[in-house]
């Protein structure tokens, strides 16, 4: 937290100690007859009581919860920054001043970090001459430069709804499409997890009780285990063995090394790069950074915004370190060669896809380029959640292919000389 924050910290605390909410559970009767248990937020008991009796519901008991509902929420995540720019856009929108806004929203929202960032905007505001775009400065922690930046564009444009209700929408398909992205691993991975300890399972406790079975089976019945069970079961003998143990020790340090290497700038800069050329995924990750980009784009060319401040701006909040720079190369080329849009965007096709150029000449020959970028934006959308759709599709049923036949030959590799052994045991006498 910045010094300025902390110069408000204590009447923030008296804020808070006015405002805070807390749950009571009740349980009652609504105006119907049907008996509930739920639970309410409010300032005191007597406002808990009110609340529930203006609700027409017949209180029968009313506590406040003793459980851990006080606990502090860390992540401010993306799709919570796009309903914070609704919320903002109508309150302002419907005549509301942008500092009782958010102090509305600061007191009825129920996640601690953002109701302690937007006190600290609410008191910022208050003071004379304060700007709302320097009052979010105060929380980078919670609000994004780029967010920051554009309630101080909409106020120079004199609407601040428009311009904020553009970036939720904005924030919220983009955090849609992270959603869909990861719930198209989530299946795969919890496949080939719940695979890889089955075969743990079998090569820790059950292998090694089937050795040994077999082991007082060969000699009477005079047979060999096949190479493949012979495989499985000296596999099962290196993993319970100190080279396995010294294999799972190495595996879980490399882990750990790979996760705090992924979360590092470098890391984290590596992965960026290389993933736009990952093959099958490449091509969906370059739509999914362009949507995003032309989003943003279009916001700010609607707002007037010059294409040199609009270049830097998006160039700043790209989530990609790769459009990051090759924003910034556009920019410097656009500045010093005089150029137009469509000329300044024309090397980077392999970015923003081969249709952006044309969306761009068209925007700047009918004088509605905001609009032909938020069309091209939202093209990009589709295709997004079109390919995630279909990759899931075919990622699913791969993988159960791939986990049943795994699964399926250890199981036959295991099992199949039994009833081989005994047969021949059977023959012999």
């Amino acid at each position: 937290m910045s010094a300025q924050v902390d110069n408000f910290a204590r009447p923030r605390a008296g804020l808070l100690a006015e405002d805070d909410l807390v749950r009571f559970n009740y349980r009652g009767q609504t105006i119907i007859g049907d008996a509930i248990r739920y639970y309410i937020y409010a300032h005191s008991e007597e406002d808990a009581r009110r609340q529930l009796e203006e609700a027409r519901i017949s209180i029968e008991e009313i506590t406040p919860h003793l459980g851990r509902e006080q606990r502090r929420r860390k992540n401010f995540k993306r799709e919570d920054l796009g309903a914070l720019s609704l919320q903002l856009s109508d309150r302002v929108g419907s005549g509301e001043s942008i500092a009782g806004a958010v102090l509305e929203i600061a007191r009825a929202t129920r996640h601690n970090l953002l109701r302690e960032a937007l006190m600290d905007v609410a008191i910022e505001l208050r003071r004379e001459g304060a700007r709302p775009a320097d009052a979010f400065r105060l929380r980078p922690d919670v609000f994004p430069r780029a967010f920051a930046n554009m309630i101080g564009i909409g106020a120079k444009k004199g609407d601040i709804s428009d311009v904020l209700t553009k970036y939720g929408e904005s924030q919220l398909r983009t955090a849609e499409n992270i959603a869909r992205f990861k719930g198209a691993l989530y299946y795969p991975a919890t496949i080939l997890t719940l695979a890889s300890v089955i075969i743990g399972v079998m090569c820790y406790f059950v292998l090694p009780q089937m050795e040994e079975f077999y082991a007082s089976l060969l000699p009477l019945s005079h047979g060999e285990l096949p190479w493949m069970t012979g495989a499985l079961l000296g596999l099962s003998r290196l993993m319970i063995g100190l080279p396995g143990l010294l294999a799972l020790v190495c595996a879980i340090a490399l882990g750990a090394y790979l996760v705090k290497w992924v979360k590092s700038v470098e890391g984290r800069e590596a992965i960026e790069r290389s993933s736009l050329n990952w093959p099958g995924v490449g091509a969906l990750l370059r739509s999914f950074h362009a949507a995003y980009t032309v989003h943003l784009i279009s916001i700010l060319v609607g707002a007037g915004v010059t294409p040199s401040e609009l270049l830097k701006e998006t160039a700043e909040s790209s989530m990609n370190v790769v459009y990051r720079e090759q924003l910034t190369a556009i920019r410097e080329a656009f500045q010093e060669g005089g150029l137009e849009l469509q000329t300044a965007f024309a090397p980077y096709a392999f970015l923003f896809g081969d249709e952006f150029q044309a969306v761009i000449a068209t925007g700047e020959k009918t004088g509605r380029l905001d609009t032909q970028l938020a069309g091209y934006a939202r093209l990009l959308d589709n295709r997004v959640q079109e390919t995630i759709t279909r990759l899931s599709k075919l990622i699913e049923p791969l993988t159960l292919v791939c986990a049943g036949l795994i699964i399926g030959l250890v199981v036959i590799a295991a099992y199949l000389p039994l009833f081989t052994l005994i047969g021949q045991i059977s023959a012999a006498r």
